[in-house]
Order: structure tokens, then sequence, then C-alpha cells
């Protein structure tokens, strides 16, 4: 009996010091924030790490401007980090090499009911999900409560009259013009005016993005009609062209009425303390827009694939990425909006500045699937500044960038 209770005693023993010794799944975690963004992520991967210790999240913030070229590196050279941040732009080119894995079948079912289906659709190629999308970033619209009162566009009881259309945001712009002198509106001249804004002006004058096949397309006359638009900011003087740092500081010194940017912008104005002074809404669509859409990209969480699948590693990685999903109101006071519903819902994130006055631009939120979007961006953008510094007509613009869509996707 006492040799039985040894035996067991010894057993009992080994399973514990098993227990006490065995280390934690250790993943690597690229990420490509800094400022305000790399502190909340520091702080959540921190804060996973002391939670549990099945799972050790080794985070390795790179530059932002490095980042995409030593992903690939990465991914060709077989030795890739376990989790990694990308853009939902990205992907399709990812997808469509081969360098990410399919994370389908890791995914819990709760989660992938819980994201707003235009969000978890764009994430999803051939049927399958490649990515846990963190959040949505798009393009909103900024208003100057100062400029606006000082314009009398102010309603009875005090409040700042808002355009519900874009027709109207123009006829604001230029009562701010004649009222006051300030521009009505102003915007980055890369980006922000050349891809996000003419992205949203496009999809809600009513052009399509792909064709019955689902081939990205251009429709000539609405790409025309698109610039026209935009060009009309500049033709009347309502608007200037000048760099990101001037926009913003042009609209915080109250110099213009409107400004459009990034929901990223909150964070900044909030350490600013001017949110006193700025109130925000989506972009206005047009009143023939039968659906309103926005450019809204978004931060997602893929596993890349390496020379050899690691089992316990993509499911340590998706276990993490589940985790900083349903942890994404913390994410949010970035200025980023939440693309599950139950953290959307959440008391804590509607407590937070004017989220509530922009929240409807996730549900609008898109950005174009297609292989070779870099090389399309950098035409958009070089097109859209040739329009509105008077270089190129809008006419031979919407040409030009229907041969490069052409091109691209040959």
């Amino acid at each position: 009996m006492k040799k039985r209770f040894i035996v067991i005693l010894l057993f009992v023993s080994l399973i514990f010091s098993t227990l006490s010794f065995s280390k934690p799944v250790e993943i690597t975690f690229w990420t490509l924030f800094s400022g305000g963004e790399g502190h909340i992520m520091t702080n959540l991967v921190n804060q996973f790490n002391k939670e549990q210790n099945e799972i050790f999240v080794n985070q390795q913030p790179l530059d932002w401007g490095e980042y995409y070229n030593k992903l690939l590196a990465s991914m060709v050279g077989g030795n890739p980090p376990d989790l990694a941040i990308m853009h939902l732009s990205k992907m399709p080119d990812y997808v469509g090499r081969g360098t990410l894995v399919s994370i389908d079948k890791y995914v819990s079912e709760g989660i992938k009911r819980d994201y707003l289906e235009n969000i978890r659709a764009a994430a999803t190629f051939n049927n399958q999900l490649y990515a846990l999308p963190l959040d949505t970033h798009p393009l909103v619209m900024y208003y100057n409560k100062n400029v606006l009162q000082e314009a009398g566009l102010i309603s009875e009881n005090g409040e700042p009259l808002l355009p519900k259309t874009f027709e109207e945001l123009y006829n604001f712009s230029k009562i701010i013009k004649e009222e006051t002198g300030k521009y009505g509106m102003i915007i980055e001249d890369l980006n922000g005016l050349g891809e996000r804004l003419w992205l949203t002006v496009y999809r809600n004058l009513g052009g399509q993005i792909e064709d019955e096949n689902g081939n990205f397309i251009i429709e000539k006359d609405i790409a025309e009609k698109t610039y026209g638009e935009i060009l009309k900011f500049y033709e009347k003087d309502l608007t200037t062209f000048v760099d990101y740092e001037t926009a913003r500081a042009i609209f915080i010194s109250d110099q213009a009425g409107f400004t459009f940017d990034g929901v990223w912008s909150m964070a900044a104005f909030e350490d600013m303390d001017v949110l006193d002074k700025v109130g925000v809404m989506p972009v206005p669509a047009f009143s023939t827009t039968e659906k309103a859409y926005v450019w809204g990209d978004s931060h997602t969480l893929i596993v890349p694939k390496g020379s050899k699948i690691n089992e316990e590693k993509v499911k340590a990685a998706v276990k993490f990425a589940e985790w900083l999903v349903n942890h994404s109101y913390e994410w949010a006071v970035a200025g980023h909006i939440p693309v599950i519903k139950s953290v959307r819902e959440s008391e804590e994130f509607l407590s937070l500045p004017l989220r509530q006055d922009y929240m409807l631009s996730a549900e609008q939120a898109f950005i174009p699937q297609i292989k070779g979007w870099a090389e399309v961006q950098d035409k958009l953008v070089e097109l859209c500044q040739g329009v509105v510094l008077g270089s190129v007509t809008p006419e031979k613009a919407a040409e030009e960038l229907i041969r490069t869509v052409n091109e691209v996707i040959k």
C-alpha cells in the first residue's frame, strides 16, 4: 500500500512539474504602428500576455515606409512572422501570390457572425476567410463650428447647419467664401484627394467598380463627371492645393469650414484639444445617390505562409487575433471604427467623443478588390492632381485612368 502511494505521489508530482515548466507557444507579430497607435497596440499585446500563459506574443514594430517590402521579403525567404498587420487593400495581391494562409477553419463561428457583412466579405476570397479585420478607417468630413458660425450657417437653436448632400456642401462652401473670404473646404493633395475622395464621389455618382463577371472597371462618363465635381471647388477658389500638414493647419486655425480626412485624425484633434470647435459626420452623398459609399480601408490580421505551416502557431496566432478584435474598443480610442457589432454597440465605445456621429461610415465603407491596386492608386493621385492644377482635362484624365486599369487587370 505504501509503495502504491509513493508511485501515485511521484506521478502527480511529475504532472505538476510538467505543467509548471511547460513553455507557452511564442508567436511573432509584425506591426506598422507608431505614435499613439503604436502605444495602444503595445499595451494590448502586454495585456494579452499578462492575462494568460498559453501564448506569448512577441510584437515587432517595423517602420511604415519599409513594412510591406520587408513582409514580402520574409514570405519569399520562407521565414515570415506568425501574425502580421496588413491593410485590406493589399490583400488581393498577397492572396493572389499564395502568400497567406486561409484562416477560415481556425476562426470561431461566433466572431464570423459578429462582423459587419461588408467588412467580412472584403476579407473573403474564394469563400475562404484570409484575415480578421481589426477596424475600418474610412474617409469622413470634419467641420469647423467657428467658421460655420462666422458664415451664418447656424440654425435657430444655435447648432451648425450641416450639408445633407454633396451639392449642398458645394453651396455651403460658396457661402463661406462669400461671407468670410475663407475656404469652404480643404483636403490634402495626395491620396486624400486623388484616391479617397475621388473614389467616394465616383461611387456616389453611381459609378461601378465591377462588371457582371466580377472584373474591376471604371466607367468613363462617371469618371469624367467625378473629376468635374471635384474641380469646381478649385475653379471657384473654394479650396486650395496643399499638403497634408498644411491642410490640417488651415482647418484647425479656423481658415476653412470643412475638411475631408480619415477617422484617425480624431485622436490628433483630441490631443490638440480642439474638439470643442470641431465636429464630424459621414461624407455626404449626392441627392441622386441610391446607396451611399465611402472609401474605407482596414487594418487586418493575417497569417503569412512560410515554408511549412505550423498548426500550433497558426492556432495560437488566430486565438490572439480574435482576442485583439474582441478588444477593439481600446483600439478605437485612436479614432478607428470597430467592425464587430458587439464592440460597436458597447457602452465603452459609444461613450467616446463624437464616435456616434460617424459610425454609419463603417457600413458604407468599401475598398476596391484588385491585384495591382498600388499602380491604380498612383495613377488616381497623379490624374486628380493634374485635373485640379489644370494640366489635364477631366475627359483626358478619365481616358488615361481607364487605360491604366485595363493594363493592370490584363
